[in-house]
């Protein structure tokens, strides 16, 4: 028997072909990112309500003690102004200090959002080709 012929079919833009796929490829992986970022967010969104409602039920509990046990009846409290000057210097402190602690977590976090995933560096690679082709 005589050796068949191989045939392969002939693209007419090849590199045409080549980009669009490797296109295709970086908006599949953008999709897994976004949902896997969504995914992140609701955990988080679930984590902060059950957290809302152990507080919201703290404070109830604890207002309810309060008002039960500590605090006298309205008709032997008389009327009284407190004063009490609080001074504005340590006001200001506590406000920079807090404003301080907050623009440091801020940057961890972002350092943190900068470092490129495992999606994010194939997403660059995948891009650097079509822009050498």
């Amino acid at each position: 028997m005589p050796k068949e012929k191989l045939l392969h079919a002939r693209i007419q833009n090849p590199l045409l072909i080549r980009k669009s796929l490797l296109e295709s490829a970086i908006t599949s992986a953008e999709i897994l990112k976004i949902g896997k970022d969504l995914g992140k967010i609701k955990t988080e969104k679930n984590k902060k309500k059950t957290a809302i409602k152990k507080i919201i039920n703290e404070v109830k509990e604890l207002s309810l003690q309060l008002e039960e046990h500590e605090l006298p009846p309205l008709n032997v409290v008389s009327k009284e102004k407190i004063k009490k000057a609080v001074p504005k210097r340590k006001l200001v402190k506590e406000e920079k200090s807090r404003r301080k602690k907050q623009e440091r977590i801020l940057k961890i976090e972002s350092k943190e959002d900068q470092e490129l995933s495992g999606i994010d560096l194939e997403i660059s690679n995948l891009k650097d080709k079509i822009r050498k082709l």
